[in-house]
């Protein structure tokens, strides 16, 4: 990381499934090849509206937020705080 403060941006990846659950998937970065999650903005179970932010994730240069696609409850985190993630990797579901 350089010693200025991170840019953020805001992003949002959906997919749905047959089961009406919205996969939550980490978006193309462009020539970002794995991101370290951060910190998730919201707790599983808890409710989400469409464009609020969701969780943060970190490239060796800069700061993302990935906002909620939809409105919804947050089903199940499936990359947890630490953890490395690349482009479409599932990182959430919402229902």
């Amino acid at each position: 990381m350089n010693d200025h403060e991170p840019n953020e941006t805001h992003l949002n990846e959906v997919r749905l499934t047959e089961a009406h659950l919205t996969e939550v998937r980490l978006p193309d970065l462009g020539e970002v090849d794995e991101v370290t999650i951060i910190a998730w903005l919201k707790e599983e179970g808890k409710p989400l509206k469409s464009g609020e932010d969701l969780v943060e994730v970190e490239t060796e240069k800069t700061t993302f937020v990935i906002d909620a696609p939809r409105d919804g409850r947050l089903k199940r985190i499936v990359k947890k705080e630490g953890e490395k993630a690349h482009l479409n990797d599932l990182l959430a579901e919402i229902e």
